[in-house]
């Protein structure tokens, strides 16, 4: 052992340094021991933490390998309580691509009596929906459009048919991208509240040797779709200004899932929890 000594000390002097610097690190021995015990343990946590991450990450790939993969899922989406599809643009692009795709002479759709909303189509709809599941579809599409983002209470709605949806403008008119002429009568509903139900749905499906995987599913929607396929494993959300991160983890915890990939696709910017 190599040890230092200070020409400006005698023996003595040198001596006591090291005694009292050997007793100071003495000291802090049950503190140390304390520390390394205690980074062990986080070592331990985080290496099963990153296997679950890793077992969960297989187990996502082989069920998404599993799934069909639906041509609305490029859009936003719900269902009624009853199942009908309802289908909203999330910009003017696909708003677009929605209207002169996918609309066909069976649908419904909907949008904003103000400007700054999404086109929505429900699908087979036509003489076949109630005016209650209309309404929840009309809510659906009030809560991405300009007056959620305002921090409305509520909003007014429209339904028509596909054949009074045109892109040819009036004379002298131009029609902008995503945006369509719509002709004939409307018919209106006033009043939505601007109130949107996200919630985790617990789904099966089988592998091809015949086994059955659950996995978790992140559905939007009315307060009547969760209710039916959550259970009470849903919240609401209104107009806000809640900081986004602790959004997403005040959500995670009140849904006790870490599954909220895409989280925008699913509800409005701008939110809020109700906390009841």
């Amino acid at each position: 052992m190599e040890v230092k000594l200070f020409l400006n000390k005698d023996v003595n002097e040198n001596a006591n340094f090291y005694f009292e610097k050997g007793k100071k690190l003495k000291a802090k021995n049950p503190g140390l021991e304390k520390a390394i015990t205690i980074t062990k343990k986080e070592i331990e946590e985080f290496i099963k933490k990153k296997q679950d991450y890793e077992n969960l990450k297989i187990k996502k790939e082989k069920i998404t390998s599993l799934r069909k993969k639906e041509w609305y899922e490029k859009f936003r989406y719900t269902f009624t309580s009853s199942g009908f599809l309802c289908v909203i643009g999330k910009d003017a692009g696909t708003n677009e691509i929605l209207i002169k795709k996918h609309m066909e002479e069976n649908d419904l759709v909907l949008h904003t009596q103000a400007p700054g909303s999404p086109f929505c189509i429900i699908k087979e709809a036509k003489d076949k929906i109630s005016k209650e599941e209309i309404y929840e579809a009309a809510q659906f599409t009030c809560c991405f459009s300009s007056q959620w983002k305002k921090g409305y209470g509520d909003a007014d709605a429209f339904w028509v048919n596909p054949d009074q949806i045109s892109k040819k403008a009036e004379s002298g008119e131009y029609i902008a991208k995503g945006s369509f002429m719509i002709r004939g009568n409307k018919n209106i509903i006033k009043g939505i509240p601007l109130k949107i139900c996200l919630g985790i749905e617990t789904k099966k499906v089988n592998d091809e040797e015949g086994n059955e995987h659950e996995y978790e599913e992140i559905i939007s929607g009315s307060e009547n779709l969760c209710k039916k396929k959550c259970k009470n494993r849903y919240i609401k959300l209104e107009p806000g200004n809640e900081n986004y991160k602790a959004l997403s983890k005040e959500i995670k915890k009140r849904l006790k899932t870490s599954h909220l990939e895409d989280l925008p696709k699913y509800i409005p910017n701008n939110c809020k929890i109700l906390k009841k």
